[in-house]
């Protein structure tokens, strides 16, 4: 028996890339075949691991589902703080900026079919609703922070309630029109009334809760 050891961070490391890999296939396969599609196998096949492999660290389907959810939030959560961490940059105004990139981002082909997936399972999976809702929750919290409204006063509450507004017509964005040419005067007209909307009723509830902070 070899008396050789092996460095003590190796076997961790190895096994952090191989779910890193098969969690980036479970992604990939999600969006390209929707949920019907979601296999264990179908995954283990895009990632190229044996399925046994792939069972060492995901046991079932479920487990999977779960733990590619966490990345996806996660992900998700360091584009959007980027987001807001430039808010303050010098250019457009920050509301005009933020409601730019939301809206470009609803029909982002990289985000918007995976998010539509999750939607479609968190009408019967406790913990996909539950991670989606704690998404948009602390994205509120984010753009609240970072528009400079930390009061719980009732126009800064309103202006809350008003990024939850932002928050349907964006996931309604995603469900018109990701799937139709984006290239045509219907989707240009919709894209450029939907930003002037919101954002003159954003900007408005941002001027009122500034003017109430302490």
């Amino acid at each position: 028996m070899s008396t050789t050891s092996q460095p003590s961070g190796r076997p961790n490391r190895t096994g952090a890339a191989t779910r890193t890999k098969i969690i980036d296939a479970a992604i990939a396969v999600l969006a390209e075949k929707g949920f019907s599609g979601f296999t264990l196998q179908a995954v283990a096949a895009r990632a190229e691991v044996v399925y046994g492999n792939l069972t060492h660290h995901y046991p079932s389907r479920d487990k999977l589902v779960e733990a590619m959810l966490e990345a996806i939030l996660e992900r998700y959560r360091a584009r959007f703080d980027a987001l807001a961490a430039s808010l303050d940059s010098p250019g457009e105004s920050q509301i005009r900026r933020l409601v730019t990139w939301l809206m470009d981002d609803a029909v982002d082909p990289e985000t918007a079919p995976v998010l539509l997936e999750l939607w479609a399972m968190a009408t019967h999976n406790p913990k996909v609703a539950e991670g989606l809702a704690g998404l948009y929750d602390g994205a509120v919290d984010v753009c609240m922070r970072s528009l400079g409204v930390t009061s719980r006063s009732p126009s800064a509450l309103r202006l809350r309630d008003s990024l939850y507004v932002l928050g349907t017509v964006l996931e309604g964005t995603s469900s018109i029109f990701y799937n139709r040419a984006r290239d045509g005067a219907v989707y240009e007209g919709f894209r450029r009334e939907a930003i002037e909307l919101l954002v003159s009723v954003l900007e408005l509830r941002l001027a009122e809760a500034k003017d109430e902070q302490p």
